[in-house]
């Protein structure tokens, strides 16, 4: 069984998809193909990439390496499974987009649609809570651990919000 990582980026660099690893698709796959089905979302781990809806008609490039860099040019007609057993399990699709800046999903993006790194950390903050059920005491450390959460829960923190 064949495994590869693909990535999908525009012509622009503008990454679309990022590197996620494909598996259990038949021995005759061509790269047109498995595109094709990495896009109608057909793998478990590509299921949630989307590719935007004015890129779907433009013309994909198919590209292979060993590593993460110097990629190959292939076919879309080869079958993934002849290339990378020889040149490797790297696979980008570039997506080439025309020269109107309009077309290119990256350059519609602003910083204000995309969280900061303190507002993940933040929102995760919100969510944790701690352990509700004291674990099994066989040790001092296991009855430290549950008197300080006893003791934090009364106080209001870890509990529910």
């Amino acid at each position: 069984m064949t495994v590869v990582s693909i990535q999908v980026i525009t012509s622009t660099g503008c990454i679309l998809r990022n590197w996620s690893i494909i598996s259990g698709f038949a021995d005759t796959i061509t790269f047109g193909q498995l595109f094709t089905e990495v896009v109608a979302g057909s793998y478990e781990s590509a299921k949630d990439f989307v590719l935007p809806e004015e890129l779907r008609n433009n013309r994909v490039l198919a590209e292979v390496s060993k590593t993460r860099s110097d990629f190959q040019h292939v076919q879309f007609g080869d079958r993934v499974v002849d290339i990378t057993s020889q040149f490797g399990h790297y696979v980008r699709y570039t997506v080439i987009v025309p020269a109107e800046a309009s077309l290119d999903p990256c350059a519609s993006r602003s910083s204000e649609d995309r969280p900061s790194a303190f507002s993940i950390l933040m929102d995760s903050a919100k969510k944790l809570k701690l352990r509700q059920t004291a674990i099994p005491a066989k040790t001092k450390k296991d009855e430290l651990f549950n008197e300080l959460v006893k003791f934090l829960l009364t106080l209001g923190w870890g509990g529910m919000m």
